[in-house]
């Protein structure tokens, strides 16, 4: 465990066999949601993988969720525990945190891989005040917390075609998570979430190598892509073709990621 302040946030580490690499998980999950891809990048890099506060067995931390409390926490895990300069991978929720660090703090991110995180956070705020997005979150919100056994229930009868190892493991990650987590995704209340965070600023401010996966039915539109590349062209783009939010790290197809990470990673 990492110790910030009163917060106890969980990590994992593996052997040091390269440059510092970060793995930063989506909004809901844990550190465990990169089993698939974390043996292969780990052959060729010192790995962590941290939970963020709130999920997977880090503190749960009621009020104080906003994205940049996540940002303070993985600025002082870099500082205290990697100590040095480390590429990071963040997944939608970690790819917010990852942009804001490497804007705010180039000298603690090697490069930045960016996997399907909306770019342009106005226009995802703005969609997040819709009662379609408030009643999903608001249902996300009823899981988290409930006892692995009812979980299971749940989701057997909303995902027929999952595999039980899907359905147990997305089970544990929910009844991992504190329910206020989502406080401001179901009032609607974006604004609050993302306060301080400047889509513009941060993306023209990136000095580092970024690599943007995008893909088919995602958060990044390619309006969004070309916006973000006019207000800085050295962004990397690279479509997923036929993968949805999750990047095919939880369906089996983890090879194209890890595939696109490498080759991203060997080309600097």
């Amino acid at each position: 465990f990492y110790q910030r302040g009163d917060t106890k946030l969980n990590y994992v580490e593996g052997p040091d066999n390269g440059i510092p690499f970060l793995l930063l998980p989506a909004f809901d999950n844990r550190w465990q949601s990169y089993s698939s891809i974390i043996p292969s990048l780990a052959k060729e890099n010192h790995l962590y993988a941290l939970d963020t506060r709130g999920r997977g067995r880090s503190d749960h931390t009621a009020g104080e969720y906003d994205l940049k409390y996540c940002l303070d926490d993985v600025v002082g895990f870099i500082e205290t525990v990697i100590g040095e300069p480390c590429h990071v991978f963040g997944h939608s929720l970690g790819g917010w945190i990852g942009l804001w660090l490497a804007a705010s703090r180039p000298d603690l991110v090697s490069s930045l891989i960016v996997g399907d995180s909306s770019l342009d956070v106005d226009g995802f705020i703005e969609a997040g005040r819709s009662m379609e997005e408030r009643e999903f979150n608001k249902r996300l919100m009823d899981w988290a917390g409930k006892p692995v056994e009812e979980l299971v229930e749940i989701f057997t009868v909303r995902y027929p075609d999952r595999p039980m190892e899907y359905i147990e493991t997305r089970a544990l990650t929910f009844s991992q998570a504190d329910p206020e987590i989502y406080r401001d995704w179901y009032t609607g209340r974006l604004d609050k979430f993302f306060d301080g965070y400047d889509s513009k600023k941060i993306l023209a401010s990136l000095s580092c190598p970024v690599l943007v996966l995008r893909v088919e039915d995602g958060l990044i539109g390619w309006e969004e892509v070309l916006w973000a590349r006019e207000l800085n062209d050295g962004l990397k783009v690279k479509e997923l073709d036929g993968f949805d939010h999750w990047l095919g790290i939880q369906d089996g197809r983890e090879q194209v990621v890890i595939r696109e990470i490498m080759g991203f990673l060997y080309s600097f």
